[in-house]
Parts: C-alpha cells; structure tokens; sequence
C-alpha cells in the first residue's frame, strides 16, 4: 500500500511539474514574440509594415500598421492573433475593402516569417519581419 501510494503521490509530481514547465514555455514564447517589428511584405501586393503585439493576460492582441512610401501610417487593431504549436495566425479587416486579411507564420533567426492571403485566397504573398524594439 506504501508503494501504490508513493508511485501515484511521484506520478502526480511529475505531471504537476511538467504542466508548469508547458505553462512557462508558453508565456516565455509570448513574452518574446510582444513588442515592435517591422518589415516587408510581397506577392499579389508589396510594401512595408509594422506588426505591434501586446500582450493582455496570456493572450495576444495587437496592430498592423501599413507604411506606404508617401510616409504615412495606417494603423489597423488585429480581429484575432493566436500563438499555438509555434505558429502565430492573426488576421485583420482591410479598411479599404472590407476584405479579411490572414496571415501566419513562425519564429526564424533574425525574426519571424510566413504568408498571408487575402480576399478568400485571391491574393496571397509572403512577409518576413525583425524586431524593431529591441
């Protein structure tokens, strides 16, 4: 009876702890993908953009902010912005055309990268990003 109970009180350890640690990952992983960062973006359309994320609680919200060549700014709030399974999925509504625009991608040394489509898959490119605050 000893041992049953010393086997399930060392199993119930070893599962609390690796919950922490699955805990802890994550919320270094938002820690590090909050903040400032700028780059380009290609495909259908071109241009240069910031993505600025924040994080409220242990969930992800955030701007876009568009930077056409006149100097401008064009904030525009994320609808969603999901980490899960190493990849960030965001989207956003295109003020010019009501359309919803995706986009997700990973963590890449030096920044971050992946795709976006727009306009249920008629346009669609590539974004690559470094971090701009750090």
């Amino acid at each position: 009876m000893k041992t049953l109970l010393l086997l399930v009180t060392l199993l119930t350890a070893t599962v609390s702890g690796a919950n922490a640690q699955n805990t802890t990952a994550s919320t270094d992983t938002l820690s590090t993908l909050v903040g400032k960062w700028t780059g380009t973006y290609e495909g259908d359309d071109s241009g240069n953009f910031e993505l600025i994320l924040n994080r409220e609680s242990n969930k992800l919200t955030g701007q876009i902010v568009m930077l056409p060549p006149d100097g401008n700014r064009y904030p525009i709030n994320l609808k969603t912005a999901v980490w899960q399974n190493g990849k960030l999925s965001a989207s956003y509504t295109d003020p010019n055309s009501g359309n919803d625009v995706n986009f997700s991608g990973k963590l890449a040394d030096p920044g971050m990268k992946g795709s976006w489509e727009a306009n249920g898959g008629q346009a669609s490119g590539t974004w690559q990003l470094k971090r701009a605050d750090k």
